[in-house]
């Protein structure tokens, strides 16, 4: 009797294996009522852009620079850019949402990150993003003692910065960036929203390999340049 009662055990058992293991495989493509891919839009001129902005596959991604996951994310977006930017057929955009309750300075740093960017120019804001990562990788955190050292390394002048991060010039930009992020229904990071032309726009939650994305990708540009 207990053998044959395993039995169905066993096989709902394995259900749910199978199940989880879809789950683990294809966590990243998400749909939901939750969900409102159209509030990425409208992508404006103060946005950090890398690529072609006419291209016909935009990835907008919400990122906080502490994140794990984002600092992930980076290297594999940075890949994308390399790998199909100068094709011309994929943007990729970066907002910053600093999720603060579990990473208690990262407001700060998008705010640094800005801040080199606007007193240099849009390649410098992805760079000082990833001089943070790469001191601080991993589950670690940035120290924001270290700002000055990264911004210096980068030609950008020490009083400059400093005033710039002591006024907190960029404080509405991080907030408008978090608040579109919230419109759009992110709750983690990294998210992105996915925009194909001639597609309706899907959103990717998480870390995704770059093997995953070239997939994702060459399907995409194909639907797009097909229109």
């Amino acid at each position: 009797m207990k053998r044959e009662l395993l039995i169905p055990g066993a096989i709902v058992f394995a259900g749910l294996v199978i199940s989880v293991t879809i789950y683990i495989m294809h966590p990243h493509l998400v749909t939901g009522n939750t969900l409102n891919p159209q509030a990425a839009l409208p992508i404006t001129p103060s946005d950090h852009l890398l690529g072609n902005p006419e291209a016909p596959v935009v990835l907008v991604e919400y990122a906080d620079v502490d994140s794990e996951y984002s600092k992930d994310f980076q290297t594999v977006m940075e890949q994308v850019i390399q790998s199909y930017g100068t094709q011309g057929n994929v943007a990729w955009i970066y907002r910053d949402f600093p999720l603060t309750a579990e990473d208690p300075t990262s407001e700060k740093d998008a705010e640094a990150a800005e801040c080199a960017a606007g007193l240099s120019s849009q390649s410098t804001f992805f760079a000082f993003i990833d001089a943070m990562q790469a001191a601080a990788p991993g589950d670690t955190q940035f120290d924001p003692s270290g700002y000055d050292t990264i911004a210096s390394s980068l030609g950008i002048s020490k009083g400059s910065f400093d005033d710039c991060l002591t006024a907190r010039t960029y404080q509405k930009k991080v907030a408008a960036d978090y608040a579109s992020g919230e419109s759009v229904g992110v709750s983690g990071t990294p998210f992105s929203v996915l925009f194909v032309k001639g597609q309706k726009p899907v959103t990717i939650s998480g870390s995704v390999p770059y093997a995953t994305m070239k997939q994702i990708l060459d399907a995409d540009i194909q639907k797009a340049l097909a229109q």
